[in-house]
Protein backbone atom coordinates (compact mmCIF):
# COMPACT_ATOMS: atom_id res chain seq x y z
CA UNK A 1 0.00 0.00 0.00
CA UNK A 2 3.02 2.35 0.66
CA UNK A 3 4.34 1.63 -2.34
CA UNK A 4 1.26 2.70 -4.15
CA UNK A 5 0.77 5.89 -2.07
CA UNK A 6 4.34 6.81 -2.78
CA UNK A 7 4.40 5.57 -6.54
CA UNK A 8 0.61 6.61 -8.00
CA UNK A 9 -1.06 8.95 -5.46
CA UNK A 10 1.44 11.66 -4.67
CA UNK A 11 2.95 11.88 -8.00
CA UNK A 12 -0.57 12.69 -8.67
CA UNK A 13 -1.37 15.17 -6.03
CA UNK A 14 1.63 16.74 -6.81
CA UNK A 15 1.13 17.17 -10.37
CA UNK A 16 -2.55 18.60 -9.76
CA UNK A 17 -1.68 20.58 -7.50
CA UNK A 18 0.81 22.17 -10.14
CA UNK A 19 -1.81 22.27 -12.24
CA UNK A 20 -3.67 24.40 -10.45
CA UNK A 21 -0.57 26.64 -9.13
CA UNK A 22 0.60 27.01 -12.95
CA UNK A 23 -3.11 28.03 -14.29
CA UNK A 24 -3.78 30.57 -11.19
CA UNK A 25 -0.04 32.28 -11.16
CA UNK A 26 1.50 32.15 -14.60
CA UNK A 27 -0.64 30.41 -17.43
CA UNK A 28 -4.39 30.28 -18.14
CA UNK A 29 -6.91 28.79 -20.78
CA UNK A 30 -9.84 30.77 -22.31
CA UNK A 31 -11.77 29.69 -25.26
CA UNK A 32 -12.96 32.36 -27.51
CA UNK A 33 -16.78 32.79 -28.24
CA UNK A 34 -16.91 35.46 -30.68
CA UNK A 35 -15.42 36.28 -34.18
CA UNK A 36 -13.55 39.50 -33.05
CA UNK A 37 -10.06 38.39 -33.73
CA UNK A 38 -10.37 36.76 -36.90
CA UNK A 39 -8.58 36.00 -38.55
CA UNK A 40 -5.71 35.76 -35.85
CA UNK A 41 -8.48 34.07 -33.64
CA UNK A 42 -10.81 31.79 -34.70
CA UNK A 43 -14.46 32.00 -32.96
CA UNK A 44 -14.38 29.07 -30.71
CA UNK A 45 -10.74 28.78 -30.59
CA UNK A 46 -8.80 27.83 -27.19
CA UNK A 47 -6.01 30.16 -26.21
CA UNK A 48 -3.55 30.32 -23.27
CA UNK A 49 -2.78 33.40 -21.45
CA UNK A 50 0.69 34.44 -20.18
CA UNK A 51 -0.49 36.02 -16.36
CA UNK A 52 2.92 36.66 -15.40
CA UNK A 53 4.55 38.46 -18.88
CA UNK A 54 3.47 42.01 -17.56
CA UNK A 55 5.37 41.81 -14.13
CA UNK A 56 7.99 42.00 -16.23
CA UNK A 57 7.33 44.36 -19.26
CA UNK A 58 4.97 47.29 -19.87
CA UNK A 59 1.64 46.17 -22.04
CA UNK A 60 2.78 47.08 -25.31
CA UNK A 61 1.24 48.36 -29.21
CA UNK A 62 -0.13 45.45 -30.76
CA UNK A 63 -0.25 42.91 -27.80
CA UNK A 64 -3.06 40.73 -27.82
CA UNK A 65 -4.68 40.70 -24.49
CA UNK A 66 -6.83 39.06 -22.07
CA UNK A 67 -9.04 41.47 -19.75
CA UNK A 68 -11.48 42.19 -17.73
CA UNK A 69 -14.19 44.61 -19.50
CA UNK A 70 -14.82 47.94 -18.33
CA UNK A 71 -17.70 48.99 -17.27
CA UNK A 72 -18.35 50.78 -21.02
CA UNK A 73 -17.83 47.86 -22.55
CA UNK A 74 -20.10 45.89 -20.99
CA UNK A 75 -23.25 48.61 -21.30
CA UNK A 76 -21.57 48.58 -25.32
CA UNK A 77 -22.11 44.71 -25.53
CA UNK A 78 -23.71 43.69 -22.81
CA UNK A 79 -21.57 40.77 -20.21
CA UNK A 80 -21.27 37.11 -21.32
CA UNK A 81 -22.50 34.62 -19.51
CA UNK A 82 -19.93 33.09 -17.05
CA UNK A 83 -18.17 36.63 -16.66
CA UNK A 84 -15.96 35.84 -19.75
CA UNK A 85 -12.78 37.78 -20.39
CA UNK A 86 -12.88 39.75 -23.85
CA UNK A 87 -9.50 39.25 -26.26
CA UNK A 88 -8.44 42.00 -27.99
CA UNK A 89 -5.08 43.81 -30.01
CA UNK A 90 -3.64 47.08 -28.28
CA UNK A 91 -3.51 49.85 -30.83
CA UNK A 92 -2.99 52.84 -28.33
CA UNK A 93 -0.64 52.86 -25.25
CA UNK A 94 -0.57 55.69 -22.98
CA UNK A 95 0.25 59.13 -24.48
CA UNK A 96 -0.93 57.51 -27.91
CA UNK A 97 -3.59 59.43 -30.01
CA UNK A 98 -5.47 56.68 -32.38
CA UNK A 99 -7.77 57.29 -34.69
CA UNK A 100 -9.82 55.23 -38.00
CA UNK A 101 -10.40 57.49 -41.58
CA UNK A 102 -10.80 55.78 -44.75
CA UNK A 103 -10.14 52.32 -43.56
CA UNK A 104 -6.93 52.88 -42.09
CA UNK A 105 -6.07 52.88 -38.71
CA UNK A 106 -3.80 55.32 -37.28
CA UNK A 107 -1.70 55.82 -34.13
CA UNK A 108 0.16 59.48 -33.49
CA UNK A 109 -0.83 60.15 -37.16
CA UNK A 110 1.14 57.60 -38.30
CA UNK A 111 -0.52 54.24 -40.38
CA UNK A 112 -0.78 51.18 -37.94
CA UNK A 113 -1.34 47.74 -39.83
CA UNK A 114 -2.46 44.82 -38.33
CA UNK A 115 -1.45 42.00 -40.79
CA UNK A 116 -4.93 40.22 -41.92
CA UNK A 117 -6.83 42.45 -39.78
CA UNK A 118 -10.28 43.22 -41.78
CA UNK A 119 -10.37 46.56 -42.98
CA UNK A 120 -12.79 49.29 -40.46
CA UNK A 121 -16.02 50.57 -42.35
CA UNK A 122 -15.86 52.91 -39.82
CA UNK A 123 -14.13 56.31 -39.03
CA UNK A 124 -13.59 57.47 -35.63
CA UNK A 125 -11.04 59.57 -33.06
CA UNK A 126 -10.03 58.76 -29.45
CA UNK A 127 -8.52 61.33 -26.82
CA UNK A 128 -5.35 60.87 -26.17
CA UNK A 129 -4.83 57.38 -23.83
CA UNK A 130 -4.50 58.34 -20.23
CA UNK A 131 -1.59 56.74 -18.12
CA UNK A 132 -2.21 53.37 -16.66
CA UNK A 133 -4.68 52.35 -19.29
CA UNK A 134 -5.14 50.99 -22.99
CA UNK A 135 -7.10 51.13 -25.94
CA UNK A 136 -8.01 47.75 -27.80
CA UNK A 137 -9.55 47.14 -31.17
CA UNK A 138 -10.11 43.95 -32.62
CA UNK A 139 -8.72 42.78 -35.51
CA UNK A 140 -12.37 42.29 -36.71
CA UNK A 141 -12.64 45.63 -37.34
CA UNK A 142 -16.06 45.84 -37.94
CA UNK A 143 -17.55 42.99 -35.97
CA UNK A 144 -15.66 43.78 -32.67
CA UNK A 145 -17.18 45.09 -30.07
CA UNK A 146 -14.33 47.09 -29.01
CA UNK A 147 -13.38 50.78 -28.20
CA UNK A 148 -14.97 52.38 -31.04
CA UNK A 149 -18.55 51.30 -29.85
CA UNK A 150 -17.81 51.46 -26.24
CA UNK A 151 -16.63 55.16 -26.56
CA UNK A 152 -20.67 56.03 -26.60
CA UNK A 153 -21.14 54.13 -23.53
CA UNK A 154 -18.13 55.68 -21.08
CA UNK A 155 -14.21 55.67 -21.84
CA UNK A 156 -12.83 53.06 -24.11
CA UNK A 157 -10.01 52.77 -22.33
CA UNK A 158 -9.23 49.17 -20.74
CA UNK A 159 -7.29 49.96 -17.21
CA UNK A 160 -3.62 48.22 -16.86
CA UNK A 161 -5.00 46.69 -13.60
CA UNK A 162 -8.15 44.77 -15.64
CA UNK A 163 -5.37 42.86 -18.06
CA UNK A 164 -5.03 39.57 -16.81
CA UNK A 165 -2.45 38.45 -19.33
CA UNK A 166 -1.33 38.43 -22.83
CA UNK A 167 -3.03 35.97 -25.09
CA UNK A 168 0.22 33.81 -26.27
CA UNK A 169 -0.70 30.14 -27.85
CA UNK A 170 -3.46 28.51 -29.85
CA UNK A 171 -3.60 25.70 -28.91
CA UNK A 172 -7.00 24.15 -30.09
CA UNK A 173 -8.11 22.84 -32.69
CA UNK A 174 -5.02 20.85 -33.38
CA UNK A 175 -4.60 22.50 -37.13
CA UNK A 176 -4.95 25.75 -35.85
CA UNK A 177 -1.94 25.51 -33.20
CA UNK A 178 0.21 28.15 -33.54
CA UNK A 179 1.89 31.24 -31.50
CA UNK A 180 0.12 34.38 -31.78
CA UNK A 181 2.15 37.93 -32.60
Amino acid sequence: MRRFVRDVVLPVMVAVGMAFVIQAAVAKPYEIPTESMVPTIQANDRIIANRLIYRFRDIQRGDIVVFTPPPAAIAACGRPAGDVPFVKRVIGVPGDKVAVKGGTTFVNGEPYVVAGAITPTYETTFDTVPPRTVLVLGDNRNDSCDAHDWKNSGSPFVPNDSVIGQAEVTYWPLTRVSFLD
